[in-house]
């Protein structure tokens, strides 16, 4: 439908509105609110009885929820969180459950011509009946399930039954259909893949309404659905299309009002019709203000108001932020092999970020809150982008509006991970109204940069073994790829295409296994040779790609963390407790390992965890610079993993309770805009800088050489000019180091650059590997301070100090900055953040470095 293009002249700021036309401005005075005679929602998450078959078990339910945390809530099993207890739960997804409602209809039935029932979330594999008629069979996990209930609703004492299936044996039986074994049989249920357990998961298997559920009763027209497509944006126009998905219940037409913040209102004539259909409207706005990403510009946001009249009757309303951007994946081919980046506003973008996996392992616990903060924190160390990995679930809307807000752009994987999957007409049918439902439901969002069709399937039928290991014949082989071919290099591309055209679909993350050469010259990378490969760190110098949308090393939570779940009997190293929450079969061994290669091994378990997440930083760290080093040869650092779902021992910089590890303290240097690092060339050391500005940056840069007894060897100053989005060495650091008497082993360089009066990046720099540096005893003081109503804490030292820690045994304590390095002559800063019931004193917060650990 096209309809009439109206151009608006938008203001760069908001500092004035345009007053609407007369007409327009009278027809939406007269309008009322929207009527309730024409649109009514009910909820129905209140009143829910859950039991199991057998009769064992009858008891209220919570919805949103799912049977394990409703046990966990009645008292009847142990939290399935601490300890040992996983073993001991496995029994729960064994069995078939019963949710029941019995409810009354809050408004007059007959009253409208369409009523639906809508679940916005079931897990898994469900039947459900109203008023002992079957409606339908759920299975996915990952849909909006709505049926029309009109005919069978009753005004009194409706009876709503949900039947759920194991998963397992619902699995089993479409397993033993095939004439092959595909690797995992999780693969048959459209269930989300990591509760099935992981290399940093439980295994458990929910059963649950795990979202929303009511009734929407409505009379004439509504909106079912709507986004603004981007068609072209640059600092001069927007060109720009509103595509609505309009449904009628009568041959009804009415008008569509589209307004963006306080600009000129827009008015779309919607024409009669029945049923469901798609309209677009094109528009245009001149001199947007634009939207960038964190570190970037500024995440200005328009506010869209979406109002559907019928005669002056308002009918529907929908709202949301908007920002205007353009953003591209840029591959051609070039001198190495082919690039691989994102372009936003016509600026090459650097990706920095982390990727995202449910911050709760039972997800319908995942709060706002604690979603904000993780989002917070990551913004807070200057990453642009998160990839939401394809094990876990799609975020709620309120994930993606924070990263709209904080200037996240978002990887969006599919929800398929790591197995082959099946390929039968109804699995293909099941998996394209999810992607559907999914792709409606997310493409309005400004931070969405990329459509991902999977984690590591394609790297796994190539590179796993899996041929072997399961037998296949050349046939299976041939008809298992095809089967792939059609999920992920037909289906989804094409939905993605015809519902979101204007972002890119990439089939499969990575795109070649790290094991082959190639793997570095295009496409994206999932470099586990330090790790699974038990590469050292110094591996991560050659092994660069084109985009690192994976590489990671472990750390054990913070102690404060772990005596939340670990008994005071299992607080020592290689506790059971604590191997019950270390997944990844060779974990701790890889984890001593590393750390005996580079730093001081401890026996006492919180002197352990200091150093693990010291190993973590460290491996890390080295990682992103080389990478940030190699820019535009690479342009994206994505490490694994940001969060976790459970407590746990894994490669997250943030643990599930919200504590940052060391890794995430140091992520606000090797994110900054501006980057110092060094790299070898020949065996000699170079100092780096790497920026991420998207202009030049003229200033001083001061350059000291400390003996680590304190004393300053070298002072070296030099104007210097860095250009836009560049990398390069600025001096050779050896011979400096020459001239002052210096050793690598018994020195720091400390590097600041100084540029429109104040300093613009500085860090202390190491030459040699930590357990072979000199240092001596710091004597770190710490003492509180009060100050405008806020704690701080001032440390000082006597001796350069490596990886100072501030710890407490409150886990809610937070820490403005940690795991520092300190001079002698500075006062470092820290704000205390805690809760107002918290009562901090002198001593409450410990204090410890590498250097008290080189003196054993």
């Amino acid at each position: 439908m096209q309809a009439h293009t109206k151009i608006v002249n938008f203001p760069t700021l908001c500092s004035r509105c345009i007053i609407l036309t007369a007409a327009l401005l009278l027809f939406i005075q007269l309008a009322s609110c929207t009527s309730p005679k024409l649109r009514l929602e009910q909820p129905l998450n209140s009143g829910w009885v859950l039991s199991d078959a057998s009769g064992q078990y009858s008891l209220s339910a919570r919805v949103p929820g799912c049977v394990h945390t409703d046990l966990l809530h009645h008292g009847l099993i142990p939290d399935p969180f601490q300890a040992t207890h996983e073993a001991e739960l496995q029994w729960i997804g064994t069995r078939v459950w019963d949710y029941r409602l019995q409810f009354d209809a809050g408004f007059d039935v007959a009253g409208f011509q369409r009523t639906d029932l809508i679940f916005d979330g079931l897990d898994t594999e469900a039947d459900i009946w109203l008023n002992d008629s079957l409606l339908g069979r759920a299975g996915n996990m990952f849909r909006t399930w709505r049926f029309d209930v009109g005919a069978m609703l009753r005004e009194k004492n409706n009876r709503l039954h949900i039947r759920f299936y194991p998963p397992d044996s619902m699995q089993e039986i479409r397993h033993s259909k095939l004439p092959f074994l595909l690797p995992e049989k999780r693969a048959f249920s459209r269930k989300a893949p990591f509760q099935s357990g992981w290399d940093w998961g439980p295994t458990y298997i929910t059963m649950g309404i795990w979202k929303e559920v009511r009734l929407e009763a409505w009379n004439s027209i509504r909106i079912n659905n709507y986004t603004i497509h981007q068609q072209h944006v640059d600092e001069q126009t927007a060109r720009l299309a509103l595509e609505l998905e309009i449904e009628s219940v009568s041959n009804t037409g009415g008008r569509i009002v589209l307004q963006l913040s306080c600009q000129e209102a827009l008015s779309f004539d919607v024409p009669e019709g029945n049923g469901a259909r798609i309209l677009r409207f094109p528009f245009e706005i001149n001199k947007p203000h634009l939207w960038w990403p964190n570190g970037m510009g500024e995440q200005f946001l328009y506010d869209v108001s979406l109002e559907l009249f019928v005669k002056r009757e308002k009918i529907d309303t929908k709202k949301h932020r908007l920002g205007l951007r353009s953003i591209e994946l840029v591959r051609q081919a070039d001198s190495i092999g082919e690039s691989f980046f994102f372009r936003v506003n016509g600026i090459p973008m650097y990706a920095k970020g982390a990727n995202y996996i449910p911050a709760d392992h039972f997800v319908h616990r995942q709060t706002s809150q604690k979603t904000r903060q993780l989002l917070v924190d990551a913004k807070e160390v200057h990453m642009n982008m998160i990839r939401v990995w394809g094990g876990g679930v799609y975020p709620d809307d309120a994930f993606y509006e924070l990263c709209d807000s904080l200037g996240l752009l978002v990887w969006q994987d599919f929800m398929f991970a790591c197995s082959m999957y099946p390929f039968d007409d109804e699995f293909l049918a099941n998996v394209k109204q999810e992607a559907v439902d999914q792709v409606k439901r997310l493409r309005k969002h400004t931070s969405l940069a990329l459509w991902c069709g999977n984690n590591e399937v394609d790297e796994g039928f190539h590179n796993w073994g899996w041929q072997k290991s399961l037998a296949w014949s050349d046939a299976d082989s041939a008809a298992i790829w095809q089967g792939y071919l059609a999920l992920f290099e037909e289906l989804l591309p094409e939905v993605v295409s015809d519902l979101d055209p204007r972002r890119p679909y990439w089939p499969s993350s990575p795109s070649t296994g790290w094991g082959r050469p190639e793997s570095l010259l295009h496409g994206d990378v999932h470099y586990w040779g330090v790790w699974w490969g038990e590469e050292p760190f110094e591996k991560y110098r050659e092994k660069v790609g084109r985009f690192n949308s994976e590489f990671g090393f472990q750390a054990m939570p913070s102690m404060a963390s772990l005596r939340r779940y670990i008994s005071p009997e299992g607080l020592y190293p290689g506790s059971k407790e604590l191997e019950a929450h270390q997944k990844h079969p060779r974990g701790t061994k890889l984890i001593h390992d590393y750390m005996h290669r580079d730093f001081p091994v401890p026996t006492q378990l919180d002197e352990y965890v200091f150093m693990s997440q010291l190993v973590q930083a460290y491996g890390i760290g080295m990682a992103i610079e080389a990478q940030r080093r190699s820019r535009p040869h690479s342009m994206g650092s994505l490490y694994w993993q940001l969060n976790d779902s459970w407590p746990v021992t894994s490669w997250s910089s943030i643990d599930y309770f919200g504590t940052w590890k060391a890794l995430h303290y140091r992520l606000k240097e090797l994110y900054d805009n501006i980057l110092f690092s060094i790299g070898q060339d020949k065996g000699r050391n170079h100092l780096w800088i790497t920026s991420d500005l998207s202009s030049e940056l003229d200033g001083e840069l001061s350059l000291n050489i400390f003996r680590l007894d304190g004393q300053m060897l070298a002072e070296h100053k030099m104007n210097i000019a860095v250009p836009s989005g560049a990398s390069f060495p600025v001096l050779e650091l050896d011979s400096l180091m020459l001239l002052a008497g210096a050793k690598a082993d018994n020195c720091c360089v400390q590097v600041e650059l100084f540029a429109n009066g104040s300093i613009q990046a500085k860090r202390l720099l190491w030459l040699a590997r930590p357990r072979d540096l000199k240092l001596l005893p710091a004597g770190l003081q710490v003492k509180l301070v009060l100050h405008e109503g806020e704690t701080w804490l001032n440390v000082t030292t006597k001796q350069p100090a490596r990886q100072v820690a501030l710890s407490s045994v409150n886990a809610d304590i937070r820490f403005s900055d940690n795991f520092f390095d300190l001079l002698p002559g500075e006062d470092k800063m820290v704000r205390l953040s805690f809760p107002p019931h918290i009562k901090i004193a002198d001593g409450d917060i410990k204090a410890v470095c590498l250097n008290d650990f080189l003196q054993k």
